[in-house]
Protein backbone atom coordinates (compact mmCIF):
# COMPACT_ATOMS: atom_id res chain seq x y z
CA UNK A 1 0.00 0.00 0.00
CA UNK A 2 2.33 2.46 0.96
CA UNK A 3 5.08 1.91 -1.60
CA UNK A 4 2.30 2.40 -4.37
CA UNK A 5 1.49 5.86 -2.39
CA UNK A 6 5.11 6.51 -3.34
CA UNK A 7 5.18 5.80 -6.46
CA UNK A 8 1.88 7.75 -7.12
CA UNK A 9 3.11 10.88 -5.36
CA UNK A 10 6.94 10.49 -7.06
CA UNK A 11 9.07 13.65 -7.27
CA UNK A 12 6.68 15.87 -5.34
CA UNK A 13 7.12 13.83 -1.84
CA UNK A 14 11.04 14.10 -1.74
CA UNK A 15 10.94 17.60 -3.20
CA UNK A 16 8.52 18.66 -0.78
CA UNK A 17 10.51 17.07 2.13
CA UNK A 18 13.57 18.51 0.81
CA UNK A 19 12.47 22.08 0.55
CA UNK A 20 10.64 21.82 3.86
CA UNK A 21 14.03 20.65 5.76
CA UNK A 22 15.51 23.66 4.10
CA UNK A 23 13.54 26.08 4.67
CA UNK A 24 13.00 24.73 8.72
CA UNK A 25 16.64 25.68 8.89
CA UNK A 26 15.92 29.07 6.71
CA UNK A 27 13.18 30.50 8.65
CA UNK A 28 15.25 29.56 11.83
CA UNK A 29 17.85 31.89 10.72
CA UNK A 30 15.05 34.58 10.27
CA UNK A 31 13.91 34.00 13.44
CA UNK A 32 17.45 34.22 15.16
CA UNK A 33 18.01 37.34 12.95
CA UNK A 34 14.64 39.13 13.68
CA UNK A 35 14.76 38.11 17.26
CA UNK A 36 18.25 39.30 18.19
CA UNK A 37 17.51 43.03 16.57
CA UNK A 38 14.52 42.65 18.80
CA UNK A 39 16.74 42.16 22.29
CA UNK A 40 19.45 44.22 20.95
CA UNK A 41 17.63 47.40 19.72
CA UNK A 42 15.03 47.03 22.00
CA UNK A 43 11.17 47.68 21.12
CA UNK A 44 11.40 50.99 19.46
CA UNK A 45 14.13 50.57 17.04
CA UNK A 46 13.11 46.64 16.12
CA UNK A 47 9.89 48.22 14.94
CA UNK A 48 12.12 50.60 12.11
CA UNK A 49 13.59 47.12 11.58
CA UNK A 50 10.40 45.43 10.95
CA UNK A 51 9.04 47.98 8.87
CA UNK A 52 11.57 47.65 6.33
CA UNK A 53 10.99 43.69 6.63
CA UNK A 54 7.80 44.26 5.96
CA UNK A 55 8.79 46.35 2.83
CA UNK A 56 10.75 43.48 1.55
CA UNK A 57 7.57 41.62 1.96
CA UNK A 58 5.39 44.01 0.28
CA UNK A 59 7.84 44.38 -2.47
CA UNK A 60 7.09 40.45 -3.16
CA UNK A 61 4.12 42.23 -5.27
CA UNK A 62 6.80 42.16 -8.01
CA UNK A 63 9.82 39.48 -7.21
CA UNK A 64 7.16 36.35 -6.89
CA UNK A 65 4.86 37.49 -10.47
CA UNK A 66 8.07 37.67 -11.82
CA UNK A 67 9.34 34.07 -10.15
CA UNK A 68 6.19 32.36 -10.57
CA UNK A 69 6.03 33.16 -14.17
CA UNK A 70 9.96 32.40 -14.76
CA UNK A 71 8.49 28.92 -12.98
CA UNK A 72 5.33 28.22 -14.90
CA UNK A 73 6.70 28.32 -18.81
CA UNK A 74 10.17 26.86 -17.47
CA UNK A 75 8.44 24.29 -16.53
CA UNK A 76 5.73 23.53 -19.38
CA UNK A 77 8.69 24.37 -21.93
CA UNK A 78 11.16 21.98 -19.94
CA UNK A 79 8.27 19.54 -20.46
CA UNK A 80 8.95 19.86 -23.85
CA UNK A 81 12.69 20.04 -24.15
CA UNK A 82 12.58 23.73 -25.27
CA UNK A 83 15.09 25.13 -23.61
CA UNK A 84 15.41 27.96 -26.63
CA UNK A 85 11.89 29.38 -25.42
CA UNK A 86 13.29 29.45 -21.87
CA UNK A 87 16.65 30.88 -22.66
CA UNK A 88 14.41 33.93 -24.34
CA UNK A 89 11.92 34.10 -21.86
CA UNK A 90 14.59 34.40 -18.72
CA UNK A 91 16.12 37.34 -20.91
CA UNK A 92 13.13 39.09 -21.07
CA UNK A 93 11.87 38.78 -17.71
CA UNK A 94 15.31 39.70 -16.48
CA UNK A 95 15.17 43.13 -18.21
CA UNK A 96 11.65 43.62 -17.20
CA UNK A 97 12.79 43.18 -13.64
CA UNK A 98 16.14 45.04 -13.65
CA UNK A 99 13.64 47.93 -15.27
CA UNK A 100 11.20 47.43 -12.17
CA UNK A 101 13.89 47.14 -9.89
CA UNK A 102 15.76 51.04 -11.01
CA UNK A 103 12.40 52.43 -10.40
CA UNK A 104 11.92 51.03 -7.18
CA UNK A 105 15.11 51.72 -6.07
CA UNK A 106 14.79 55.28 -7.16
CA UNK A 107 11.11 55.50 -5.47
CA UNK A 108 12.77 54.40 -1.64
CA UNK A 109 15.99 56.71 -2.44
CA UNK A 110 14.44 59.82 -3.46
CA UNK A 111 11.28 59.23 -1.36
CA UNK A 112 13.21 58.63 2.13
CA UNK A 113 12.18 61.99 3.73
CA UNK A 114 8.55 61.44 2.84
CA UNK A 115 8.53 57.83 4.00
CA UNK A 116 10.38 58.86 7.31
CA UNK A 117 7.65 60.60 8.17
CA UNK A 118 4.72 58.85 7.32
CA UNK A 119 5.80 55.98 9.26
CA UNK A 120 7.81 58.01 11.99
CA UNK A 121 10.79 56.40 11.88
CA UNK A 122 13.99 57.55 13.38
CA UNK A 123 15.96 58.06 10.03
CA UNK A 124 15.58 58.20 6.17
CA UNK A 125 18.72 56.20 5.35
CA UNK A 126 17.18 52.86 6.10
CA UNK A 127 15.12 53.50 3.31
CA UNK A 128 17.62 54.51 0.84
CA UNK A 129 20.14 51.48 1.95
CA UNK A 130 17.13 48.92 1.30
CA UNK A 131 16.02 50.76 -2.24
CA UNK A 132 19.68 50.65 -4.04
CA UNK A 133 19.40 47.04 -3.35
CA UNK A 134 16.12 46.11 -5.07
CA UNK A 135 17.36 45.65 -8.95
CA UNK A 136 19.39 42.58 -7.70
CA UNK A 137 16.19 41.33 -5.83
CA UNK A 138 14.02 41.34 -8.81
CA UNK A 139 16.73 39.83 -10.81
CA UNK A 140 17.10 36.65 -8.60
CA UNK A 141 12.96 36.07 -8.65
CA UNK A 142 13.68 35.61 -12.37
CA UNK A 143 16.43 32.98 -12.13
CA UNK A 144 14.86 31.46 -9.21
CA UNK A 145 11.72 30.41 -10.95
CA UNK A 146 13.61 28.92 -13.82
CA UNK A 147 15.15 26.46 -11.43
CA UNK A 148 11.71 25.96 -9.84
CA UNK A 149 10.01 25.20 -13.07
CA UNK A 150 12.85 23.53 -14.25
CA UNK A 151 12.36 21.00 -10.68
CA UNK A 152 16.15 21.91 -9.35
CA UNK A 153 15.28 21.48 -5.96
CA UNK A 154 18.12 21.14 -4.44
CA UNK A 155 20.01 24.51 -6.64
CA UNK A 156 16.93 26.52 -5.51
CA UNK A 157 17.05 25.45 -1.71
CA UNK A 158 20.73 26.56 -2.06
CA UNK A 159 19.58 29.91 -3.00
CA UNK A 160 17.36 30.33 0.24
CA UNK A 161 20.24 28.87 2.45
CA UNK A 162 22.64 31.71 0.60
CA UNK A 163 20.21 34.50 1.33
CA UNK A 164 19.40 33.67 5.14
CA UNK A 165 23.11 32.87 6.47
CA UNK A 166 24.04 36.28 4.40
CA UNK A 167 21.71 38.14 6.07
CA UNK A 168 22.38 36.79 9.34
CA UNK A 169 25.82 37.26 9.45
CA UNK A 170 26.23 40.57 7.75
CA UNK A 171 22.92 42.19 9.52
CA UNK A 172 24.34 40.87 13.30
CA UNK A 173 27.93 41.47 12.36
CA UNK A 174 26.53 45.42 11.60
CA UNK A 175 24.79 46.08 14.58
CA UNK A 176 27.19 44.85 17.11
CA UNK A 177 29.70 47.21 15.25
CA UNK A 178 26.98 49.72 16.90
CA UNK A 179 25.35 50.53 13.16
CA UNK A 180 22.40 50.24 15.17
CA UNK A 181 18.94 50.02 12.30
CA UNK A 182 21.11 50.67 9.39
CA UNK A 183 23.17 48.16 10.66
CA UNK A 184 20.08 45.66 10.33
CA UNK A 185 19.10 47.33 7.00
CA UNK A 186 22.49 46.69 5.28
CA UNK A 187 23.21 43.32 6.36
CA UNK A 188 19.32 42.69 4.35
CA UNK A 189 20.55 44.98 1.22
CA UNK A 190 23.80 42.76 1.23
CA UNK A 191 21.89 39.35 0.97
CA UNK A 192 20.00 40.60 -2.14
CA UNK A 193 22.92 40.69 -3.90
CA UNK A 194 24.27 37.43 -2.53
CA UNK A 195 21.31 35.48 -3.60
CA UNK A 196 21.52 37.10 -7.54
CA UNK A 197 24.77 35.52 -7.49
CA UNK A 198 23.76 32.02 -6.14
CA UNK A 199 21.03 32.09 -8.55
CA UNK A 200 23.15 32.30 -11.26
CA UNK A 201 23.23 28.66 -12.19
CA UNK A 202 19.69 29.03 -13.40
CA UNK A 203 21.58 30.17 -16.99
CA UNK A 204 23.68 26.78 -17.03
CA UNK A 205 22.33 24.70 -20.19
CA UNK A 206 20.73 27.24 -22.02
CA UNK A 207 21.55 28.52 -25.38
CA UNK A 208 22.29 32.14 -26.26
CA UNK A 209 18.83 33.68 -25.93
CA UNK A 210 17.12 34.96 -28.94
CA UNK A 211 14.11 37.95 -28.96
CA UNK A 212 11.33 36.91 -27.45
CA UNK A 213 7.94 36.70 -29.64
CA UNK A 214 5.25 38.90 -29.32
CA UNK A 215 3.03 36.11 -28.88
CA UNK A 216 4.81 34.81 -26.62
CA UNK A 217 5.20 38.29 -24.04
CA UNK A 218 1.65 38.65 -24.74
CA UNK A 219 1.18 34.92 -23.53
CA UNK A 220 3.99 35.67 -20.79
CA UNK A 221 2.16 38.69 -19.75
CA UNK A 222 -1.34 37.56 -19.59
CA UNK A 223 0.08 34.90 -17.25
CA UNK A 224 1.65 37.24 -14.95
CA UNK A 225 -1.30 39.78 -14.30
CA UNK A 226 -3.35 37.55 -11.99
CA UNK A 227 -0.48 36.02 -10.32
CA UNK A 228 0.41 40.28 -9.72
CA UNK A 229 -3.23 40.24 -8.54
CA UNK A 230 -2.58 37.36 -5.75
CA UNK A 231 0.26 38.66 -4.78
CA UNK A 232 -1.34 42.26 -4.06
CA UNK A 233 -3.84 40.62 -2.26
CA UNK A 234 -1.25 38.56 -0.21
CA UNK A 235 0.68 41.61 0.26
CA UNK A 236 -2.36 43.41 1.64
CA UNK A 237 -2.98 40.20 3.71
CA UNK A 238 0.40 40.03 5.10
CA UNK A 239 1.69 43.11 5.47
CA UNK A 240 -1.19 45.59 6.06
CA UNK A 241 -2.19 44.76 9.65
CA UNK A 242 1.81 45.61 10.62
CA UNK A 243 1.79 48.99 8.60
CA UNK A 244 -1.49 50.04 10.35
CA UNK A 245 -0.73 49.48 13.43
CA UNK A 246 2.68 50.91 13.42
CA UNK A 247 -0.17 54.21 11.98
CA UNK A 248 -2.00 53.97 14.97
CA UNK A 249 -0.02 52.82 18.06
CA UNK A 250 3.00 54.50 19.32
CA UNK A 251 6.35 52.59 18.75
CA UNK A 252 6.40 50.63 21.36
CA UNK A 253 3.60 48.84 20.89
CA UNK A 254 4.15 48.77 17.59
CA UNK A 255 7.41 46.69 17.86
CA UNK A 256 5.33 44.24 20.30
CA UNK A 257 2.78 43.56 17.62
CA UNK A 258 5.46 42.88 15.28
CA UNK A 259 7.13 40.17 17.09
CA UNK A 260 3.49 38.24 17.35
CA UNK A 261 3.40 38.54 13.98
CA UNK A 262 6.89 37.15 13.47
CA UNK A 263 5.75 33.99 15.14
CA UNK A 264 2.18 33.69 13.91
CA UNK A 265 3.23 33.88 10.75
CA UNK A 266 5.33 30.79 11.45
CA UNK A 267 2.79 28.44 9.66
CA UNK A 268 2.56 30.63 6.75
CA UNK A 269 6.49 30.23 5.70
CA UNK A 270 6.82 26.61 7.26
CA UNK A 271 3.62 25.72 4.45
CA UNK A 272 5.46 27.47 1.74
CA UNK A 273 7.69 24.87 0.28
CA UNK A 274 4.76 22.72 -0.41
CA UNK A 275 3.15 24.85 -2.48
CA UNK A 276 6.76 25.83 -4.26
CA UNK A 277 6.77 22.37 -4.68
CA UNK A 278 3.19 21.53 -5.86
CA UNK A 279 2.90 24.14 -8.47
CA UNK A 280 5.77 23.37 -11.38
CA UNK A 281 5.09 19.66 -10.89
CA UNK A 282 1.04 20.23 -11.41
CA UNK A 283 1.88 22.72 -14.53
CA UNK A 284 3.96 19.72 -16.38
CA UNK A 285 1.33 16.93 -15.45
CA UNK A 286 -1.48 19.51 -16.70
CA UNK A 287 0.74 19.94 -20.15
CA UNK A 288 1.52 16.27 -20.41
CA UNK A 289 -2.54 15.80 -19.84
CA UNK A 290 -1.23 12.89 -16.67
CA UNK A 291 -3.67 13.14 -12.93
CA UNK A 292 -2.55 16.06 -10.77
CA UNK A 293 -5.72 16.37 -8.92
CA UNK A 294 -4.33 13.96 -6.04
CA UNK A 295 -1.89 16.62 -5.41
CA UNK A 296 -4.14 19.32 -4.55
CA UNK A 297 -5.70 17.45 -1.54
CA UNK A 298 -2.10 15.77 -0.49
CA UNK A 299 -0.31 19.47 -0.41
CA UNK A 300 -3.88 20.68 1.38
CA UNK A 301 -3.43 17.46 3.92
CA UNK A 302 0.22 18.63 4.35
CA UNK A 303 -0.10 22.41 5.57
CA UNK A 304 -3.36 21.30 7.75
CA UNK A 305 -0.55 18.51 9.52
CA UNK A 306 2.12 20.98 9.86
CA UNK A 307 -0.19 24.22 10.82
CA UNK A 308 -2.71 22.68 13.21
CA UNK A 309 -0.44 21.31 15.78
CA UNK A 310 1.86 25.00 15.89
CA UNK A 311 -1.97 27.04 16.70
CA UNK A 312 -2.27 24.35 19.19
CA UNK A 313 0.90 25.16 20.85
CA UNK A 314 0.53 28.72 20.62
CA UNK A 315 -3.34 27.90 22.30
CA UNK A 316 -2.04 25.97 25.24
CA UNK A 317 1.70 27.54 25.66
CA UNK A 318 1.65 30.99 24.65
CA UNK A 319 3.87 32.59 27.08
CA UNK A 320 6.54 29.59 26.73
CA UNK A 321 7.17 30.49 23.04
CA UNK A 322 6.99 34.14 23.61
CA UNK A 323 9.48 34.36 26.30
CA UNK A 324 11.96 32.59 25.25
CA UNK A 325 11.91 34.07 22.04
CA UNK A 326 11.86 37.42 22.47
CA UNK A 327 11.98 38.43 26.17
CA UNK A 328 10.00 39.29 29.14
CA UNK A 329 9.13 42.75 27.64
CA UNK A 330 7.02 41.09 24.82
CA UNK A 331 5.13 38.79 27.02
CA UNK A 332 1.46 41.34 26.64
CA UNK A 333 0.81 39.49 22.99
CA UNK A 334 1.06 36.09 24.39
CA UNK A 335 -3.08 35.81 24.76
CA UNK A 336 -3.12 36.66 21.10
CA UNK A 337 -0.55 34.10 19.74
CA UNK A 338 -2.71 31.41 18.84
CA UNK A 339 -5.84 33.47 17.53
CA UNK A 340 -2.67 35.16 15.09
CA UNK A 341 -1.92 31.78 14.11
CA UNK A 342 -5.00 30.53 13.11
CA UNK A 343 -5.68 33.41 10.84
CA UNK A 344 -2.39 32.38 9.50
CA UNK A 345 -3.17 28.79 8.97
CA UNK A 346 -6.82 30.08 7.15
CA UNK A 347 -4.33 32.12 4.76
CA UNK A 348 -2.29 29.27 4.11
CA UNK A 349 -4.88 26.76 3.21
CA UNK A 350 -6.63 29.70 1.02
CA UNK A 351 -3.36 30.58 -0.43
CA UNK A 352 -2.55 26.84 -1.39
CA UNK A 353 -5.96 26.75 -3.18
CA UNK A 354 -5.18 29.68 -4.97
CA UNK A 355 -1.19 28.68 -6.49
CA UNK A 356 -3.33 25.50 -7.35
CA UNK A 357 -5.22 27.46 -9.69
CA UNK A 358 -2.34 29.39 -10.94
CA UNK A 359 -0.62 26.50 -11.68
CA UNK A 360 -3.44 25.55 -14.15
CA UNK A 361 -2.95 28.98 -16.16
CA UNK A 362 -6.47 29.50 -14.30
CA UNK A 363 -6.32 33.01 -12.21
CA UNK A 364 -10.02 33.52 -11.57
CA UNK A 365 -10.01 33.35 -7.60
CA UNK A 366 -7.25 35.83 -6.97
CA UNK A 367 -9.70 38.64 -7.43
CA UNK A 368 -11.12 37.07 -3.77
CA UNK A 369 -7.80 37.72 -2.41
CA UNK A 370 -7.73 41.24 -3.23
CA UNK A 371 -11.09 41.78 -1.93
CA UNK A 372 -9.71 39.51 0.89
CA UNK A 373 -7.01 42.34 1.70
CA UNK A 374 -9.02 45.30 0.98
CA UNK A 375 -11.54 43.91 3.80
CA UNK A 376 -8.80 43.55 6.15
CA UNK A 377 -7.62 46.85 6.02
CA UNK A 378 -11.09 48.28 5.76
CA UNK A 379 -11.97 45.97 8.75
CA UNK A 380 -8.58 47.03 10.83
CA UNK A 381 -8.91 50.97 10.11
CA UNK A 382 -12.28 50.33 11.60
CA UNK A 383 -11.83 48.50 14.90
CA UNK A 384 -8.22 48.89 16.19
CA UNK A 385 -9.14 50.04 19.33
CA UNK A 386 -7.15 47.53 20.64
CA UNK A 387 -4.47 44.60 19.63
CA UNK A 388 -6.83 41.63 20.01
CA UNK A 389 -9.61 43.62 17.46
CA UNK A 390 -6.82 43.99 14.91
CA UNK A 391 -6.56 40.25 15.17
CA UNK A 392 -9.89 39.00 15.41
CA UNK A 393 -10.73 40.91 11.95
CA UNK A 394 -7.77 38.98 10.35
CA UNK A 395 -9.47 35.16 11.55
CA UNK A 396 -12.63 36.87 10.42
CA UNK A 397 -11.68 37.69 6.82
CA UNK A 398 -9.12 34.62 6.52
CA UNK A 399 -11.88 32.21 7.58
CA UNK A 400 -14.56 33.47 5.35
CA UNK A 401 -11.71 33.59 2.15
CA UNK A 402 -10.22 30.08 2.53
CA UNK A 403 -14.36 28.67 3.11
CA UNK A 404 -15.71 31.08 -0.32
CA UNK A 405 -11.98 29.59 -2.58
CA UNK A 406 -12.61 25.81 -1.19
CA UNK A 407 -16.24 25.98 -2.23
CA UNK A 408 -14.97 26.95 -5.30
CA UNK A 409 -12.93 24.53 -5.99
CA UNK A 410 -15.41 22.09 -4.91
CA UNK A 411 -18.40 23.92 -7.17
CA UNK A 412 -16.36 23.48 -10.17
CA UNK A 413 -15.77 19.84 -9.57
CA UNK A 414 -12.11 19.65 -9.66
CA UNK A 415 -12.39 16.53 -7.91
Amino acid sequence: MFSKIRQKLGSFASASLLLMVSMTIVNAGNYVYNLIMGRWLGPALFADVSLIITLLLMITFITVPLQLTAARYSAIHSADGDTASMASIRRWLTWLALLLGAGCAALFSFGAPLWARIFQTSSPQPFILFGLALPFAFAQGVNRGILQGQMRFTTLTITYQVEMWSRLVMGIFLVWLGFSVNGAVLGISFSFVATWLATLPARNGLPAAAQLPLDMRKAVAGFALPVMAAQIGQILINNSDILLVRRYYPPAAAGQYAALALIGRIVFFATWSVVTTMFPIVAQKHKKGEPYQHLFWVSLAIVAVIAVPVTLLALFFPEAIVRPLFGEQYLGISPLLWLYALATTLYALANLVINFRLSLGQGRETGFAITAGIAQVAGIILFHQTLAQVVWVQVVVMGALFIVLFGQYLRRQDV
